[in-house]
């Protein structure tokens, strides 16, 4: 748990960043009566980015694990894409 623990953080790093650092919007939540994580990212409404994971405390721990890697690796795509943008206009 201690490597999904670390995901986490990394997941809600990334969401944080996006808050305060760019115009996305960024959303975490788990659900703890629906069994379920949740994660999206917008920009002026529309989705960049969803993902959510269901039956949460049933996953197979490796499965999970790569969920959660999958996730922390597209929301460092996404931050290394508004990194290169903004990068570029300046």
């Amino acid at each position: 748990m201690d490597t999904n623990l670390s995901l986490f953080n990394q997941i809600n790093s990334l969401a944080y960043w996006f808050l305060l650092e760019t115009n996305y919007k960024s959303s975490v939540m788990f659900d703890a009566d629906k069994d379920s994580y949740f994660i999206t990212i917008k920009k002026g409404g529309e989705r960049l980015y969803t993902f959510s994971i269901k039956d949460f405390s049933n996953k197979n721990k490796r499965f999970l694990e790569f969920e959660l890697i999958a996730i922390a690796n597209s929301l460092l795509h996404i931050k290394e894409t508004v990194i290169e943008k903004k990068l570029k206009s300046a």
